[in-house]
């Protein structure tokens, strides 16, 4: 594997299996809120969205019901469950220990909050692999699926957009690495394989295929 590429993944869903946690407890809180949803509503509705953009459509839609702690509630809910019950992506590991023996820089580039990003990672002990290379959309003006992330994650790495490879498993972040001029792998192994497809991604399902395709000529 080149040296003089860079891999930069995804958190959420790519690394650790944190989508059906946090739709599971959002599901509960929003219900009870008066906004009844299932998990599957949410996500269909909400994937591949900042925290700041979920908050403010909820807001709008929930305006006078919402609890005036609503936001410190859900933080504190998602992370006790993270501690609970979070785990990472099955395999993605070998995949990280691979790459960091071959020498290949990586880093993490997310539309999460910093905070839960780092406890996400700090719990399944994948923090390790990335050395503080952990970028999320509040460092950027635009969010995915514009490409200001990942321009961002490869300038902080010193490499080309062009040397770099994506892991992604949302449509709007494949849009965002295709549009940062960056080859993206879409994990599909618990999401739309065609409408990754669609974004620009060559879709693959489990993680140990991953380390071939990063070999494959661009």
């Amino acid at each position: 594997m080149p040296a003089s590429v860079s891999i930069i993944f995804d958190c959420d869903g790519v690394l650790v299996d944190s989508e059906r946690l946090v739709t599971r407890i959002e599901a509960e809180l929003l219900t009870g809120w008066g906004y009844p949803r299932t998990p599957e509503q949410l996500r269909s509705e909400f994937k591949g969205c900042t925290f700041l953009d979920m908050a403010r459509t909820l807001e709008q839609r929930l305006a006078g019901q919402l609890p005036a702690d609503w936001m410190y509630v859900w933080a504190m809910e998602t992370a006790n469950l993270f501690r609970a019950e979070l785990r990472e992506v099955r395999g993605v590991r070998a995949v990280l220990e691979q790459l960091v023996a071959a020498g290949t820089p990586l880093c993490v580039a997310s539309q999460s909050p910093l905070p839960r990003v780092r406890i996400s990672l700090g719990l399944c002990d994948l923090e390790r692999y990335f050395q503080g290379r952990v970028f999320c959309s509040a460092m950027v003006a635009r969010p995915k699926p514009a490409p200001d992330l990942f321009l961002h994650a490869a300038a902080s790495l010193g490499a080309a957009p062009e040397r770099c490879t994506v892991i992604e498993d949302s449509p709007s972040g494949v849009r965002a690495a295709v549009a940062a001029g960056m080859r993206v792998f879409g994990y599909a192994a618990d999401e739309d394989a065609e409408r990754l497809a669609a974004a620009g991604a060559r879709v693959f399902h489990d993680m140990a295929e991953l380390p071939a395709l990063i070999q494959t000529p661009w």
